[in-house]
């Protein structure tokens, strides 16, 4: 090359220089980074979606608000390594009756907004100390669930709280403020003041943050905490009282965010806020990493552009499901090399999960052994086989429903008790397999067992290819992974709106009919067709517990303990992780085959991230690596839901938020450790009896009743005993 063309490089090189000078600056290059960003995002949108510039704004002040929701994600991650779904909730109770005490009681703004902050705070510091930090030694998993309970419990309480303000149960859309009479036009859109005060205010807690944890003395102290709070224990910093600021400010700022975004897009008076905030909450923190506040808040704003982008295009939010669930995959895989050693192992710990033992071999032949577990078959068998003629005729269906949520609960036993892949969007993999046969069932007439085998393969293709990230992204950033995928996959694949949903689903007037299994057995009555499941539950447990008892579920149980051991012992993490995924997969799409039967029709609602929480917090209260307590959770949950709501409004809240906090408190192991206690203890009396010996019972006992004289006195003989070898040595 020439002087000349090396010369005519300089100016390049400085200003490339120049450029990564400004980027790696403390004051300028955040700045850039988040204009560029929201350049990158405003130009994507408006490339897509051709979305006008009043649409980009509301989304802006919109997602600057799911931004400062998921930094209270980010507090409560940082401090406890859980994701907290209690969050919107803890957000939602003192700021949905802060708003309806302005409207439906006439308060002033300026009494209801100091209100809500001050409600939010009290409510995150009693759940932290009355709740938290019961569960400060259990595992990570079990606290996740236990914010979920604490969510059911804030729902219910949402419920109740327009009824005693005496609403009428209509939606609340106009909220007086005192800067609703300023108003701002882009485009052909007015806007109230309402939506450059979020903006205002949330750039004022942002920079109060960042003050509080650089100069304050309990800032640094939750700093420290969250980088490692067990050397921070050892430093004298109080780590229990830090969790509490912690859960004071997360819960304060869900507060100001449910307020204000009250302000601007009106509240349902039942308090219900869906699981479109939360889903968009996570979403902002997982692409910070779950570390950056700032981070946090430039995401949400992108987020909540991208989403108000596909409703101005569509006219619902139902694509935003899909979107965040592309956001998220792209965020984690680029991220993934970034997360430190110590978040992998916060995220993806599975110690101390509940595994139960079967009968010893010692008593396995003994007839009280043999007699009871044959009683005990016999009694199950006669209560299913009765089970029609118990509930009556008129119940049947729904006691059909609870046989086909025992199958998907037992998936997840596979998958995220057996395999530790945590996930929370199972029931997306049973809306693909109901869609899949019940669309060619209602539209082209296939025999039962084709529909039956296509929406099996369907399911399974869905789980594995939801498990490939698993390959890279391990525990509660996974769990986020699955919950966007189940949002995806009632937005958007079930929505005939869409290519892939109209596809797939039965046409419109067409209903899924069931069959005549072999030109004899007639499927068409509810108890016929209850028996039909009940036999599927049969076959799924028959070989959930066969994958289980040979190698493949053991390699499982290794992958999930010891990740980085396995390996040395050929296991292949990728392949063992995958199959975990297909095999789940599959049991899942059997009932979800099932229930499409049941149904008769495909309704996108019935697949949505409730009922894969729902189906989620069955398996955890069940016994997550239990399958007989898989059947007696979904057997427990879904009697409340589907016979008890009959005589009160909303009965599984109110039971299940409660009543999963004491059960994880008392039962870590769900109703399948009080079951197996049961049978040991039913043991060590047949193995007293018997007088045979089982140190995997009565071991304990053993030590017990041994004379502690005679111990003390045997230890003291073997000491002399070795001191005097010791002196002959010597000499």
């Amino acid at each position: 090359m020439s002087l000349g063309g090396r010369a005519a490089l300089g100016p390049v090189d400085a200003a490339l220089d120049g450029a990564r000078a400004a980027l790696d600056n403390r004051l300028s290059g955040p700045i850039i980074k988040i204009a560029a960003t929201f350049l990158g995002v405003f130009a994507l949108s408006r490339a897509l979606f051709g979305t006008p510039v009043q649409i980009l704004f509301f989304g802006s002040c919109l997602g600057a608000l799911y931004g400062l929701i998921g930094a209270s994600v980010i507090l409560v991650y940082r401090t406890n390594r859980i994701v907290n779904f209690a969050v919107a909730g803890l957000g939602a109770v003192p700021a949905v009756l802060a708003i309806l005490l302005i409207v439906l009681k006439g308060w002033s703004w300026y009494v209801a907004f100091p209100l809500a902050l001050v409600g939010g705070a009290l409510l995150g510091a009693v759940v932290d100390i009355v709740v938290i930090r019961r569960f400060a030694t259990a595992p990570r998993l079990i606290l996740t669930v236990a914010t979920i309970g604490i969510a059911q419990l804030l729902a219910y309480i949402g419920f109740l709280i327009p009824i005693w303000l005496g609403t009428e149960g209509k939606p609340i859309s106009v909220i007086p403020t005192p800067f609703r009479d300023f108003t701002l036009t882009l485009g052909n859109e007015r806007f109230s003041g309402d939506y450059p005060f979020s903006l205002f205010v949330v750039a004022v807690v942002v920079a109060a943050l960042t003050l509080f944890f650089r100069y304050t003395r309990i800032g640094i102290a939750l700093r420290a905490s969250a980088e490692n709070a067990d050397r921070a224990s050892l430093l004298g910093i109080p780590v229990r009282r830090v969790g509490t600021v912690a859960w004071t400010i997360a819960a304060t700022l869900a507060s100001i965010t449910i307020f204000l975004r009250s302000t601007l897009v009106g509240v349902p008076t039942d308090g219900s806020l869906g699981p479109t905030v939360l889903l968009y909450a996570l979403t902002a923190a997982v692409i910070a990493r779950m570390e950056s506040i700032p981070t946090a808040l430039v995401a949400g704003m992108a987020i909540g552009v991208l989403a108000q982008a596909s409703v101005f295009s569509t006219g619902s939010d139902t694509l935003a499901g899909a979107i965040m669930l592309v956001v998220i995959l792209v965020a984690l895989l680029a991220q993934r090399g970034k997360l430190s050693r110590g978040q992998d192992t916060g995220v993806s710990s599975f110690k101390a999960v509940q595994e139960f033992k079967g009968v010893p071999t010692e008593l396995r032949n003994v007839p009280e052994v043999v007699g009871a577990r044959t009683v005990l078959a016999l009694v199950v068998a006669a209560l299913a086989l009765a089970g029609p003629y118990i509930v009556g005729l008129a119940q049947v269906g729904l006691l059909t429903l609870i046989v086909i949520y025992a199958i998907v609960a037992v998936s997840l036993v596979v998958l995220t008790g057996w395999a530790g892949q945590i996930s929370l969007g199972q029931f997306g993999i049973v809306g693909v397999a109901a869609a899949t046969a019940g669309g060619l069932a209602a539209n082209h007439n296939i025999d039962f067992f084709l529909t039956l085998f296509a929406g099996i393969a369907a399911g399974t293709v869905a789980a594995v290819l939801i498990g490939l990230p698993a390959l890279r992204v391990q525990g509660l950033f996974l769990a986020v992974t699955t919950l966007a995928f189940a949002q995806a996959v009632s937005g958007y694949l079930l929505n005939a709106s869409y290519p892939i949903g109209e596809a797939l689903l039965p046409d419109s007037g067409n209903r899924i009919v069931r069959p005549v299994l072999w030109g004899r057995i007639d499927l068409a009555s509810d108890r016929a067709y209850y028996y039909l499941c009940l036999a599927f539950l049969g076959i799924v447990l028959l070989a959930a517990s066969a994958y289980r008892r040979n190698r493949a579920g053991r390699v499982l149980i290794a992958v999930r303990d010891n990740p980085r051991a396995a390996p040395s012992y050929s296991i292949n993490l990728a392949r063992s992780r995958l199959a975990a995924f297909a095999v789940s997969g599959a049991l899942a799409s059997v009932g979800g085959v099932l229930l499409g039967y049941q149904l008769g029709a495909i309704d996108r609602v019935t697949y949505g991230v409730g009922s894969s929480l729902e189906i989620f917090i069955i398996a955890v209260v069940g016994g997550l690596t239990s399958l007989p307590g898989a059947i007696m959770g979904a057997a427990a949950i879904q009697s409340i839901k589907f016979f008890g709501e009959s005589q009160i409004e909303n009965l599984s809240l109110l039971v299940t938020g409660p009543g999963i906090l004491v059960i994880l408190l008392f039962l870590p192991g769900g109703f399948g450790e009080a079951f197996y206690r049961t049978r040991d203890s039913y043991l060590r009396w047949v193995a007293s009896r018997r007088g045979i010996e089982v140190p995997s019972l009565v071991a304990d006992r053993l030590v017990h009743e041994a004379d502690d004289d005679h111990i003390i006195r045997d230890a003291e003989e073997t000491t002399e005993v070795l001191e005097e070898e010791e002196l002959a040595g010597v000499r």
